[in-house]
């Protein structure tokens, strides 16, 4: 069970505080591949607690570090990208979110407040020593005021096609993933150098939170103009700067020596070198001979192989902010009938599901991440129908009457296409599972699998919102009214498959503006105990677990592990470091 978060939602008081700065404590220290303690207060897992080894030695600068992934990035502009985009590996965001406590910490944005009672303006103070890497059009320029104003709006979808300050070849409001996070942002603007004032229509508790995710790095200002076709020509504030990107999708970059202005002593590694390797078993391969230094070990079967290769390596495991979930769109007519929906969330397998893939760490989610404090927990959603694993049959036959009642006797009738990213391991398995589950529970049901070859072309059906059905993994936004508004709320970020009701926007748009924790807690529970009992816009499976092993001469992984972890393997390389012995 998830115990200890100390995850909370800031309210526009609280969140008016500067953020404290300061490191996540870890685990006690140790010699790498030793076994590994549990974090005093730390998040814990469904049977699996937090770990995080850290790594004695001295800390040995330079060198390179090269990562791997399946798929090569096919995302540049991370304004409008489904995961990471190329701003992740060079860019910042504003704001930081403590690894294990969500807790906000100065970054690009030094301070925040809110400025006028009626909640409606915000100030920001920009970090002084950010400079854009050194090559044209900024030749190692100032990042400043008039760079975030920029960030907050075009996120915000303000400056795209269709919003109120459209501009010239702008992309698709409905592109812009994470709008949700800067809701409510009507005008930011520059008030000198290092000082941005940020307008909006009415008050957003969350806004501050919403700059903590790990998503929304900054770009500099003149990127859209410059485009993002050309890699070598972006620039931005990160740790490394890219260099060049080969044909087949590696990803090379180098170290930016004026970030150790910004944060002493980083990067610690010279150059890295993101790699493209298609095949899982020579990904695995890769890292037993050492040739990459972080490799994603999901299941007990791929741990076992790389220990028996690979024995000091060290293992990092918590429960993650990633869900898994099969999404139905509403404008499939008959998905637009609850007893349609509930009967298929009745039937599916949850446990079936996590333990087919992960073997075990993975954790009962329903309409939140246990990351959040308002959630309900593993234990009381393992209890539900649909997720308790002791009363399946029981589930089982209610779904059939439920069906019945909606004019689908044991499925007849119903017939769907489930697209999914064929290269997308555990969403090919869900999504797998899921039709077998439910075409053995109602014999007559007929669902197609659909699988997209990566995800530049599944993200066009999902963001338009033309399928049927869908299996994907959604990582959770540090708080929870963000989190419900982006995936729920009629005019939500992400609510790809249109749901559309009026009931739940209204809890929405009230909770966003509520300055009482436990008002805002109460509108939660409520929303919660609907998404279950009335609407069951998706089937949430479970909250991920994340498994990965790292060479045992790399420091400093520690500091960076966490339930918030999301996108760090991108985003934190600058913290890690070569050790000696």
């Amino acid at each position: 069970m998830i115990g200890g978060v100390g995850v909370g939602a800031l309210g526009l008081a609280s969140a008016a505080l500067i953020g404290c700065g300061g490191g996540a404590k870890s685990g006690s220290s140790g010699a790498p591949g030793t076994a590994a303690t549990s974090i005093a207060g730390a998040t814990k897992g469904q049977g699996l607690p937090l770990v995080a080894p850290k790594v004695a030695g001295k800390i040995k600068p330079g060198g390179k570090y090269t990562s791997a992934a399946t798929t090569k990035l096919g995302q540049f502009d991370s304004h409008t990208a489904l995961g990471a985009g190329l701003h992740g590996y060079i860019g910042e965001k504003g704001i930081e979110p403590d690894p294990i406590t969500n807790a906000l910490r100065p970054h690009v944005l030094t301070s925040w407040e809110v400025a006028d009672p009626a909640g409606t303006t915000l100030v920001f103070k920009v970090h002084p020593k950010l400079f854009i890497h050194d090559k044209a059009p900024w030749n190692g320029r100032q990042f400043n005021a008039e760079d975030v104003a920029f960030n907050l709006m075009r996120i915000g979808g303000l400056m795209a096609k269709g919003g109120p300050l459209e501009e010239k070849n702008a992309v698709p409001l409905s592109q812009f993933q994470r709008a949700t996070m800067v809701k409510n942002i009507t005008k930011a603007e520059a008030v000198d150098n290092l000082t941005v004032k940020v307008t909006l229509s009415r008050p957003n508790n969350a806004l501050f939170t919403g700059l903590s995710e790990n998503r929304v790095p900054f770009m500099p200002k003149e990127m859209p103009d410059i485009g993002f076709a050309d890699v070598a020509k972006a620039g931005g504030i990160g740790a490394f700067e890219i260099v060049s990107r080969s044909a087949d999708g590696n990803l090379y970059f180098k170290k930016n020596p004026r970030y150790t202005e910004f944060r002493p002593n980083e990067p610690y590694f010279d150059t890295w070198d993101h790699i493209t390797i298609p095949d899982s078993g020579a990904l695995i391969a890769a890292f037993i001979s050492g040739q990459t230094q972080v490799l994603d070990t999901p299941s007990p079967e791929i741990i076992k192989t790389v220990r028996g290769g690979k024995p000091d390596a060290n293992l990092y495991t918590a429960v993650d902010q990633n869900w898994q979930h099969i999404r139905m769109s509403v404008e499939y007519p008959p998905f637009k009938d609850f007893r349609v929906r509930k009967a298929l969330h009745l039937a599916g397998d949850y446990k079936a599901m996590g333990d087919g893939y992960y073997g075990d760490g993975w954790a009962y989610q329903a309409a939140l991440n246990p990351m959040f404090p308002e959630a309900w927990g593993p234990d009381k959603v393992k209890a539900l129908p649909g997720y308790n694993p002791d009363t399946k049959e029981k589930d089982r036959a209610e779904a059939e009457k439920l069906l019945s009642a909606a004019g689908f006797p044991k499925g007849k009738g119903l017939d769907w296409e489930l697209i999914f990213q064929n290269l997308s391991e555990v969403n090919a398995a869900n999504a797998t599972r899921f039709q077998s589950q439910l075409q053995t529970t109602f014999p007559d049901i007929k669902i197609r699998l659909k699988p997209f070859p990566d995800s530049a072309s599944f993200n066009v059906p999902q963001n338009e919102g033309k399928f049927q059905m869908l299996a994907y993994t959604i990582t959770a936004v540090p708080d929870a009214v963000l989190e419900f508004t982006s995936q729920y709320h009629s005019k939500g970020s992400r609510n790809y498959g249109h749901f559309n009701e009026p009931a739940l926007d209204a809890l929405m748009d009230k909770a966003i503006v509520e300055l009482k924790s436990e008002a805002r807690t109460a509108i939660l529970e409520e929303t919660q105990r609907k998404f279950m009992d009335e609407w069951m816009p998706m089937y949430v499976l479970y909250a991920q677990p994340r498994k990965n092993m790292v060479q045992a001469n790399v420091g400093g992984y520690d500091t960076t592990w966490g339930i918030t972890y999301g996108y760090a393997t991108q985003t934190k390389v600058c913290r890690w470091f070569y050790v000696e012995k």
